[in-house]
C-alpha cells in the first residue's frame, strides 16, 4: 500500500517499524526506487516512485528514525496504537 513519507516517519518514530528498505521501480533513463516498510504486526507500505536520490535521503531517515523510536518506545501496546491508524488509501 502506498503512503506518503511524512506517514511513514511517524510510524518509524513511534516504534511501530520493524524494518526499511530501499527497492527500485520502473525503467528509464533516470534511476527512480521506492522506501518498503514492515510493521510489526505484518503489514508492508511503500513510498511513492521517486528519483533515487530522494528516495535515499528517504530510507536514511527512516533507518535512523527506526532505531530512535525504539530507543524511546514507550510501554504502549503496538496492536492499540495500529488499530487507531487510518490511511487515507484505504
Amino acid at each position: 500500500m502506498s503512503v506518503p513519507l511524512l506517514e511513514l516517519e511517524g510510524l518509524a518514530l513511534v516504534g511501530l517499524v520493524k524494518e526499511v528498505s530501499l527497492e527500485d521501480c520502473g525503467a528509464g533513463p533516470t534511476r527512480r526506487s521506492r522506501v518498503r516498510v514492515v510493521l510489526y504486526d505484518g503489514r508492508s507500505l511503500e513510498s511513492e516512485c521517486m528519483l533515487y536520490e530522494r528516495a535515499v535521503r528517504s530510507y536514511l531517515v527512516l533507518a535512523k528514525y527506526t532505531t530512535l523510536g525504539r530507543s524511546i518506545r514507550r510501554s504502549l501496546v503496538e496492536e492499540e496504537i495500529l488499530g487507531k491508524v487510518r490511511f487515507d488509501v484505504e
